[in-house]
């Protein structure tokens, strides 16, 4: 396959993608809004840059990317004061993700993978160069910008086996899209290992940036009032975080028979559309709980808690003894778990981990992550780390693992440095 043929296969699945788009926007209303800037074309709030700034340009596909760049947004800005940044995303959470505020900070969608779309995309903003945070290998974004001679860097890289082996399928292909960007810098040697058997490209291994992210500064305060709102101060707290389908049935189920007292489940699932249906799940228990929009309507004490509001992620793992890493029970390769070992928590991971390997394995070594073959393992471990109670010792070993793996973001900006 090459460039020309991938071109007329997205043209052919375009109907699908648009059709898919409409279906999600019935839903949450941002992706039909979304619609024209996908397509290559921006609204007047979006004609603040005018394309005679200097531009550096950001991909980052959601919330997760977004909070990983974070802080190297915060870095350049600081050290390029001429400079706009522009942020750009795929999902609406990744849109409302909060960042630095700035006048010299843009936000938009990116468009689709078409050679006209990117193509007015590149006209539009001019980009002095091109960062794309972990994943996004998108063919014809990467042959634009070669075309129009826009550095592009795909930064925080992963390379799972399983990505391997279907871009093995078309390895000449994914080869020269590779050759597009002027440097990979990998988030382990193993995904490092896993680039070199596709591309000899210029391959740099960075630890990940996500070790970086500031935590708010009131997010103690924050987690003591969620705390008291909820009554659970005296409860053994188990904070299964960015669930995915199929997850939560399985883990909720779990928790309605679970023997042990004085054990609080709170369930954050990863997508908001998906509040509702398991709300549902939840109700079928016949248990008390809450939603924490509703937590001004709470009764008695809840046995299940329902995390339904974005950018709180950290301020409910700051209520748990135990986070439990959504993602990780079903094949979706595992949710990050460098957030709660930021906050100093016991981890457990389920058998699926391929997204975040290198970091479950660092840390399982130094026995700050638990590994589970399945759910039914929870309840030795809950009772194991009952009986411990909380360890300072434990908690410091945890910060002080965060901290050897911390810096990424300021040896990303020294290495793009000479292109700005």
């Amino acid at each position: 396959m090459n460039i020309f043929t991938y071109q007329l296969l997205f043209l052919l699945v375009l109907p699908l993608a648009l059709l898919r788009l409409l279906l999600r926007g019935i839903r949450q209303r941002a992706y039909l809004y979304s619609l024209p800037q996908r397509l290559g074309f921006f609204s007047q709030s979006q004609m603040v840059l005018t394309g005679s700034e200097k531009v550096i340009w950001i991909h980052c596909v959601s919330v997760g990317e977004t909070n990983a760049a974070y802080p190297l947004i915060e870095i350049l800005l600081k050290q390029y004061p001429r400079h706009h940044m522009l942020i750009s995303h795929t999902t609406p959470t990744g849109m409302n993700t909060p960042l630095v505020n700035s006048n010299r900070l843009h936000r938009c969608y990116l468009p689709f993978d078409l050679s006209w779309s990117m193509g007015l995309f590149l006209k539009r903003f001019k980009p002095q160069l091109g960062i794309i945070m972990e994943t996004e290998i998108w063919p014809m974004m990467a042959h634009q910008c070669q075309v129009k001679k826009v550095p592009l860097f795909l930064i925080n890289a992963r390379l799972s086996d399983k990505s391997l082996q279907r871009y093995l399928r078309f390895n000449s292909f994914a080869r020269a899209t590779l050759e597009n960007f002027e440097m990979i810098c990998a988030q382990s040697i193993k995904d490092k290992k896993n680039f070199q058997q596709l591309t000899r490209n210029n391959l740099q291994v960075i630890a990940n940036l996500k070790f970086d992210f500031p935590l708010p500064s009131n997010l103690q305060s924050l987690t003591n009032k969620l705390q008291k709102d909820l009554r659970i101060a005296n409860d053994f707290v188990v904070v299964a975080g960015s669930t995915r389908e199929g997850e939560e049935a399985d883990i909720i189920n779990y928790f309605k028979h679970l023997p042990i007292e004085n054990v609080v489940l709170v369930i954050v699932p990863r997508h908001p559309q998906r509040f509702h249906e398991v709300e549902h799940l939840i109700k079928l228990t016949n248990l008390p709980y809450v939603r924490k929009s509703n937590i001004k309507d709470i009764k008695r004490k809840p046995k299940i808690i329902l995390g339904d509001t974005m950018g709180e992620l950290n301020v409910y793992y700051g209520l748990a003894d135990l986070v439990l890493l959504g993602g990780s029970l079903k094949d979706f390769g595992s949710q990050n778990p460098i957030e709660p070992l930021r906050l100093g928590k016991y981890v457990a991971v389920g058998p699926s981990a391929y997204n975040f390997m290198d970091v479950i394995e660092k840390a399982e070594k130094q026995r700050l992550i638990f590994r589970l073959t399945n759910i039914s393992e929870l309840e030795s471990l809950i009772k194991k780390l009952m009986k411990a109670g909380h360890s300072k010792a434990a908690q410091e070993k945890r910060h002080a693992f965060v901290e050897k793996q911390s810096g990424g973001s300021k040896k990303i900006a020294e290495l793009i440095s000479r292109y700005l």
